[in-house]
């Protein structure tokens, strides 16, 4: 067996030290902090026979009678075995051997040399060691200061050395942009003219930016699905879409079917509003029925379908978009997007429900919405077109088709109502952590 004392600035250096010096195999005897670092005692080769056999170290060999020097014993009891020493006392004799002082090992216990030898340590237990997970969190403290500092910094050249950049920065984050996008933008400006000027030119790079569509579900008709979470207004939309086609082509071209077969009394909001409008509705349980119900309604101008509303995260939710790729009539699905939920909320929505081709976006809640900034950092950085707004219960009343610059203009709007802009110390953070993300 062979121990070896180590000393570093901190746990890392040192257990690097011993896995470079006596390999993984290598046990951890004990550790302590010292003046500077940590200290380390750690043993190779730790058999626990060494501790519980005959002590044969400085009694006299029962082979050749000669002790460890090699000299002729002097008594004639050579051949005797030593007796058995305690496990304390072998442990007392390699410290004192060894020049260790006292506290480095750790108290003889029954299961002493049970990680030691014969079986190497798992390596999760490192990670559970008390001086690791200190160190741990050390080093999570450390990264949020490094953070803040980059913060501070970050900001503090921007507004020292780009005025006007920063404050379109911070003016475009109050409408609810994404910083990356909102970067983009500002990358564009022209610091050679004022801020009315730069804001102006801002706004219209981002409108230019939403993707848009040549097509107007209203004028063209053809089968609609629209598909989104729970509670997002995908019904409404579908009443305020059939109302509207209704008004310009008659109530004897539309037709309205749902597979919404999850949510007790699904079909009654709908039916009531098919029931207002004279125009008919089926219920389609399963893709078979669906198929079905499109072939009776194939000589309607515009089919819309209502959708069952799930999480973005509920596995059902794939099995119930390939019912919509049926083998008759092509179907154009819109995602309905909620523009009062997060803009990550919103990214993931359009992640989970990107599992069938999307054709847009149907924005709703605007009334109910603080900043419509994330809607539109979504529609371009996924490039999705909008295609209609709702912004309140009523039918149709409350239903828009989606321009650019009436999208980007409402933002603004919203913005000057809630009147809540972001400080100085948000943009700080913000710009602090795309330094950090960008360095890993």
């Amino acid at each position: 067996m062979k121990i070896k004392r180590f000393q570093g600035t901190d746990m890392r250096t040192a257990i690097r030290q011993v896995r470079d010096t006596l390999g993984s195999d290598a046990v951890i005897l004990s550790n302590q902090k010292i003046p500077g670092g940590v200290e380390i005692v750690a043993a190779i080769d730790y058999d626990e026979s060494l501790l519980d056999g005959p002590a044969t170290g400085s009694e006299a060999n029962p082979t050749t009678g000669a002790d460890r020097t090699g000299a002729p014993s002097v008594t004639t009891k050579a051949a005797t075995p030593a007796p058995r020493k305690s496990r304390q006392a072998a442990l007392d004799d390699i410290r004192f051997s060894r020049n260790i002082p006292d506290g480095d090992y750790p108290p003889a216990t029954p299961n002493a040399g049970a990680p030691a030898g014969r079986t190497q340590q798992p390596d999760h237990l490192w990670s559970q060691q008390p001086m690791i997970m200190e160190m741990q969190n050390e080093l999570r403290s450390l990264r949020g200061m490094l953070v803040n500092q980059l913060s501070g910094l970050a900001w503090g050249q921007e507004t020292r050395y780009h005025p006007l950049r920063a404050r379109l920065l911070q003016r475009l984050l109050a409408l609810g942009m994404s910083p990356n996008l909102a970067r983009q933008v500002v990358a564009q400006c022209d610091e050679q003219q004022d801020f009315d000027f730069n804001w102006r030119k801002a706004l219209g790079v981002v409108a230019h930016q939403l993707p848009t569509t040549e097509t107007d579900i209203v004028d063209r008709g053809g089968v609609v699905a629209l598909v989104g979470p729970t509670g997002v207004g995908k019904t409404t939309s579908i009443a305020k879409l059939a109302a509207r086609y209704t008004l310009r082509h008659g109530p004897q071209k539309v037709a309205l079917i749902t597979t919404d077969n999850y949510r007790v009394a699904a079909h009654e909001q709908l039916r009531s509003y098919a029931r207002i409008m004279g125009v008919p509705m089926r219920v389609a349980a399963d893709s078979k029925a669906l198929d079905e119900a499109l072939v009776e309604y194939r000589d309607k101008g515009l089919v819309l379908i209502d959708t069952a509303g799930m999480g973005q995260r509920d596995m059902a939710l794939y099995e119930h978009l390939a019912a919509l790729n049926t083998g008759g009539r092509a179907v154009q699905t819109y995602l309905t997007l909620a523009t009062n939920s997060q803009r990550g909320v919103m990214n993931d929505v359009v992640s989970a429900f990107g599992q069938v081709p999307l054709s847009g976006l149907i924005l709703t809640k605007l009334d109910e919405t603080t900043s419509l900034g994330g809607a539109l950092s979504v529609a371009i950085e996924q490039n999705l077109p909008p295609v209609y707004l709702s912004d309140g219960q009523r039918v149709p009343e409350d239903f828009h088709p989606a321009r650019p610059h009436t999208l980007v203009s409402r933002s603004v709007v919203i913005m000057q109502q809630v009147a809540a802009g972001v400080k100085e110390d948000d943009i700080s953070l913000v710009l602090g952590g795309m330094v950090a993300g960008a360095n890993g």
